[in-house]
């Protein structure tokens, strides 16, 4: 009797809607009727797909042997031309650093480090695809669990602060005066979002919510004069979009724009470095671990207050109900957070 104690059929499935070909299918297919019925023997089992209970029972021996190692790569016969390869030495050593920092030490958009999140860093920054069970394992063996509690932010030295804020008055002095200042940032607005309420003592708070991937991605800006320009993004954050909100802010602004920004990859990438030089565009990043000198962040903070403790049904209504908030917002005075 083969013995699979360690995979459930949701792993199976999990796997099973992103390979590709008639025979891993059929495998995965197999190992799930397999598992899911009590009476059913290897030989009736297997006899639905044309295949011998010794085929079925070599197959799930074969996953058995190499549980270590991910399925979206056993369940194939040979390697498949093209597939991202697996971690190195030294990028697994660097997903293991991403994973003990926030996440948004990495350029992600997240207080804490999930597995849909992990994954969705691997892919992008690695070019490496794994099945969550694995990643899951990747980051058990890098010492975290699901008690692991959020990391802080690092914030920045006061005297380091202190200095850019003295370099960005002097570099603003000598920007004329077509430029106008503007301070972008970003966030994303879940389907609820709890922030203050009553409840009953000795019980969890809760709020029923949908998968963690259900949201509103939104950028933002405040210019020096008062003005604000928020932006709906359907995509995640990466080097595209930041481009094409620069692009936009020229449009709304004028070309001579002078953008302050967190160090977030998708804001501090290449591309974005080469499409400014092409331009009056002058960017000026802040401090790391500084999310305090940027007035947009005071946005997001008030957007949260008003959008906090209400469940919205669907993200239309949400996207629409936060533009409508950030539009009754009274914009932050950017030199008060900028300037000493």
């Amino acid at each position: 009797m083969n013995s699979l104690d360690n995979v459930s059929t949701e792993d199976f499935r999990q796997v099973l809607a992103e390979v590709e070909g008639k025979k891993p299918a059929q495998r995965l297919m197999a190992a799930i009727n397999y598992l899911e019925e009590d009476d059913a023997t290897l030989e009736e089992v297997a006899e639905r797909y044309g295949y011998t209970g010794a085929w079925l029972s070599q197959w799930l021996d074969r996953l058995e042997r190499l549980s270590d190692e991910p399925f979206e790569e056993v369940v194939y016969d040979d390697h498949r031309s093209g597939r991202p390869s697996k971690l190195s030495d030294q990028e697994y050593e660097r997903f293991v650093e991403a994973l003990h920092s926030s996440p948004e030490d990495v350029g992600l958009d997240a207080p804490a480090w999930s597995v849909p999140l992990a994954r969705h860093y691997l892919a992008e920054e690695f070019d490496v695809e794994y099945c969550e069970r694995h990643v899951r394992r990747l980051m058990s063996e890098a010492g975290l669990s699901w008690k692991t509690a959020r990391p802080e932010f690092h914030k920045s030295d006061e005297r380091a602060q202190k200095a850019w804020k003295n370099g960005f008055k002097k570099s603003f002095d000598n920007l004329d005066d077509e430029y106008t200042i503007l301070t972008i940032d970003q966030t994303r607005q879940v389907l609820s979002t709890l922030i203050y309420a009553w409840f009953p003592e000795g019980e969890r708070p809760s709020l029923p919510v949908t998968g963690a991937w259900d949201s509103v991605k939104l950028l933002g800006a405040v210019s020096d004069s008062g003005e604000t320009f928020f932006l709906p993004c359907e995509e995640n954050f990466n080097s595209d979009t930041t481009i094409r909100l620069l692009d936009a802010l020229q449009t709304e602004f004028g070309e001579k724009i002078c953008v302050v920004l967190d160090n977030a990859s998708y804001f501090t990438a290449n591309r974005v470095q080469e499409f400014a030089e092409g331009t009056p565009i002058e960017l000026c990043y802040l401090p790391r671990g500084s999310p305090e000198l940027n007035p947009v962040e005071e946005c997001w903070r008030r957007l949260n207050q008003t959008l906090g403790n209400r469940l919205f049904d669907t993200l239309d209504e949400l996207q629409e109900a936060a533009l409508t908030a950030l539009d009754a917002i009274e914009s932050p005075n950017v030199f008060t957070y900028l300037c000493p």
